[in-house]
Formats: C-alpha cells, structure tokens, sequence
C-alpha cells in the first residue's frame, strides 16, 4: 500500500453572498448539478443531511458506471459560515482515500464571498488518489464560478 499526505488549499472569490454559496452546497441537486469535474462524469447524492452531525453518501464514475462510493459525516455546519466534514472515498470494497475537509465561506468587503476549502487528505493508492483530489476539487470551483456569474 502506498500511503500518502497532502493538505490542499483553494481560495476563491465569488460576487455572491455567502448565503448563496452555503446554498450550493447544501441542496443535493444543485450540487450534483457543479460537483462533477467533467461533463462524462456522474455524480449522484443518494442521501444528504448537512448539519452538524449529519451524513451523506454519493456515488460517481463515468461511462454510465458508478463505482465510486463517497462516505461522509458532517462534523461542523454553520449556516452560510462553515461546513466541515470527514469523506472516505471508495472504490467498491476498496477505501482509496480519506479527508478532513473544510469550506469556510467569509463576506468580502464590498460584497461578495471569500471561500477557503482546504482539504486534509490521506491517500491509499499513491499520488493518484491525490491528484484526484487536487483536479477534482479545482475543476468543481471552476464549475460553481461559472453557475454563480450573474445573468
């Protein structure tokens, strides 16, 4: 097994409130809707309880196949402030990796929000498991930027 550790910073800038970006995040089908770093890949949420002490699962893949399985437990969740949460990462009966991570959402001067995401990850499957955090993680914010430009 090669193990490896990684903590991974996003900061990004959006003209929304932070209400909206809470928001984004914590309705299922909106989510599903940014969540997916590719147009190919399938991201299902099957059930999702954000709130302190609440739990999701969700599913994703591409080709019509959803065999990555997505554990995860909310730790900290204040409205329209925090979101903190553990998520294992599984592939079948395989875990492929483990995080602790956290969107901190900050109002900006003049409007607008802060977001820091920084993502505590433990890989089980080598470097792979954390570039798939990295391009992940960075290709939803893209997506959530773009579902965010004012119309």
């Amino acid at each position: 097994m090669d193990i490896q550790h990684e903590t991974l910073v996003f900061e990004r800038t959006f003209q929304a409130p932070p209400a909206r970006l809470f928001r984004a995040y914590t309705d299922p089908k909106e989510r599903e809707a940014w969540s997916a770093p590719t147009p190919e890949t399938l991201f299902v949420i099957d059930e999702s309880d954000v709130r302190t002490g609440g739990r999701e699962t969700a599913r994703c893949g591409t080709g019509g196949s959803l065999s990555w399985t997505m554990q995860v437990l909310y730790h900290y969740v204040t409205e329209d402030r925090q979101i903190t949460f553990t998520e294992e990462l599984w592939n079948e009966r395989a875990m492929v990796t483990v995080a602790l991570i956290t969107f901190d959402l900050s109002e900006r001067d003049g409007g607008g929000t802060r977001l820091k995401l920084t993502d505590q990850v433990t890989s089980f499957v080598g470097t792979g498991g954390l570039a798939g955090h990295r391009e992940g993680y960075a290709k939803a914010l893209d997506n959530l930027a773009a579902r965010l430009v004012p119309a």
